[in-house]
């Protein structure tokens, strides 16, 4: 057998426990509830602040820090093992060069301190396999601000992205530092956007004045959320719910106010409707309240906090 043949050789093998490894991965993932899904850099890139990145050259970077792709994040998982047997020819190719001629750097856009491969996904699955620990790469740096663990999920970083955006619209980190805002989901910070200007319409129609944006910020705060949760929080209403918050019972609460009011008639606003039903409930038990939720909202099943 020549030299060749033999890496060609090797490199199959290598493949193949890559591909063994992926399935294990997967199958305990999914009886674990982890997500081990590659990160797609588009989705992220739409909420980041700076939509033009910096090149800041070649430099070595982790590869342990490479957590997404721009176009193949389906065709790999976050550990870059290979999730379909059609990727052997070119993995073995890839695999082959780097014991002989070796690679040219790959392409990566970074945000914060992680990486997502913009050209050389391969490169980076057989770097992993290999245990290489850093790889060549031209980066493109995006300017954000965000620290973001190797090991979040994509709901995690939206969290993340949306917290940054609505603090910095509102200010509230500045006008309420202690603040319990607190979401496990993401999209619930625009939620939360379109209250504060409602509420401020409203005090506008009723003082004939547009009330400063920071000032309505706070008011909502004050008369909005705080009631509320605090109501949710004294009734103990999370009890069915563990894992959630306050703040995202309250965004449940606002989602689906017009399903529950035609049970529980007329309420001033969230706050009511909060007493309402811890007080129909107190004697009967958390678990009656929420068996009532899932019928008034429809069939057997409560929607999720996360939907």
């Amino acid at each position: 057998m020549d030299e060749l043949t033999e890496t060609r050789t090797q490199a199959w093998h290598r493949f193949s426990r890559a591909r063994w490894q992926a399935v294990l991965h997967e199958a305990t993932a999914r009886i674990a509830g982890r997500d081990t899904r590659l990160l797609p850099f588009d989705a992220i890139r739409s909420e980041l602040r700076w939509q033009n990145p910096l090149y800041q050259g070649v430099r070595e970077i982790p590869v342990t820090a490479i957590v997404g792709s721009v176009g193949r994040y389906r065709e790999f998982n976050r550990s870059f093992l290979p999730l379909s047997d059609n990727l052997r020819e070119r993995w073995m190719q890839v695999d082959t060069l780097a014991t002989t001629a070796g690679w040219p750097p790959i392409e990566v856009y970074q945000v914060g301190n992680v990486y997502f491969v913009r050209d050389g996904n391969h490169r980076v699955s057989v770097a992993r396999h290999l245990q290489i620990p850093s790889i060549e790469a031209h980066v493109w740096e995006y300017p954000e601000e965000i620290e973001i663990n190797p090991n979040s999920d994509l709901d995690q970083i939206f969290i993340q992205l949306g917290k940054r955006t609505f603090m910095e619209k509102t200010g509230l980190d500045v006008l309420i530092p202690d603040h319990t805002i607190c979401f496990t989901t993401p999209g619930r910070y625009t939620e939360l956007l379109v209250q504060i200007q409602e509420l401020r319409q409203t005090l506008a129609d009723i003082d004939g004045e547009e009330m400063p944006y920071p000032e309505a910020v706070v008011a909502w705060y004050e008369m909005v959320y705080l009631p509320t949760v605090q109501i949710i929080h004294d009734a103990n209403l999370l009890a069915d719910f563990p894992g959630r918050t306050e703040a995202d019972l309250f965004v449940w609460l606002s989602k689906y106010r017009s399903g529950l009011v035609d049970e529980f008639a007329n309420y001033e606003n969230l706050a009511d409707l909060a007493e309402l039903l811890a007080e129909r409930y107190r004697e009967g038990g958390l678990s009656r309240l929420t068996r009532q939720m899932r019928r008034l909202l429809g069939g057997g099943e409560l929607p999720p906090l996360g939907e």
